[in-house]
């Protein structure tokens, strides 16, 4: 009996230690979403150092090599994703990762300053940097006659295609969407892009993704500033009826509340034509 109530007990104990460690990965999520960045990253590593099962130390290391990232410590992310991959190769955070490590790496090898394991080659080095100071770590990239609206949405697509239904998904469809309604450069003679430059290019374009984007997203919290700046851009060309359309669309959307857009479409639709 009493070895029964030793095991039951052991088990217990056992049990409240992984309530204990998955508590502590979910108190890291929560620190991070509330900007609590240190502190997550602290909570982070106490996982990985931790009794925690696999499976959360795994999640500790993506989570850790996200927020370097996110904070532009491109070396670190890729050091820690590499040390998920080769301690938890089979988790789904290592599948996630291994795949754009060699793409990281890239970014790595163009935006940092290495440093070395020997003193000695170190102090050449040194030497060398003395006399060439002036030289950039960040390499810039000659982008006329590049399209620039094409170049860009490629990228926003392969996030969307690779993470459908994310929030990585809902942001590059807001990316694009930005891409495609355009901008012009400062300047008199500065260039337009997306629909500022050509809306009979890039319009039918932006529908499309709008569309897809409601149907993926539909709870987008971004869903009505796209509805009344798809609305301006045709009325920017004088399409005054799809502009009617859109604006009437962003009120009908707001159903009996009030809201920013719903009062900005109302007073617009009050003088379309000028």
């Amino acid at each position: 009996m009493k070895n029964m109530i030793l095991a039951i007990g052991c088990a217990m104990f056992m049990a409240g230690n992984f309530n204990a460690y998955g508590a502590s990965f979910q108190k890291a999520e929560m620190l991070n979403q509330q900007g609590l960045v240190s502190e997550s990253k602290a909570e982070l590593v106490d996982v990985i150092f931790s009794k925690a099962v696999d499976a959360e130390k795994a999640q500790a290391y993506f989570l850790l090599g996200s927020i370097a990232f996110s904070e532009k410590k491109v070396s670190t992310a890729l050091e820690t994703w590499k040390q998920l991959v080769k301690k938890y190769p089979t988790s789904q955070e290592a599948t996630l990762v291994q795949d754009r490590i060699k793409q990281l790496a890239e970014i790595v090898g163009e935006m940092s300053k290495e440093s070395v394991d020997n003193a000695i080659a170190e102090s050449y080095l040194k030497h060398g940097d003395f006399w060439s100071q002036g030289k950039d770590y960040k390499f810039t990239i000659d982008t006329s006659w590049i399209p620039n609206v094409e170049a860009a949405n490629k990228w926003y697509d392969k996030v969307i295609k690779e993470f459908p239904r994310t929030k990585a998904s809902r942001v590059a469809y807001e990316e694009k969407m930005r891409t495609l309604l355009g901008w012009k450069e400062p300047g008199r003679d500065g260039n337009s892009y997306g629909v500022k430059n050509n809306y009979r290019t890039y319009m039918p374009e932006l529908l499309e993704t709008f569309s897809v984007f409601e149907k993926e997203h539909p709870d987008a919290p971004s869903l009505q500033a796209f509805r009344y700046q798809i609305g301006q851009a045709w009325w920017s060309v004088k399409g005054w009826e799809e502009s009617r359309k859109w604006f009437n669309l962003v009120i009908e959307k707001s159903g009996d509340s009030d809201s920013f857009y719903k009062d900005a479409a109302t007073r617009r639709l009050q003088k379309i034509e000028y």
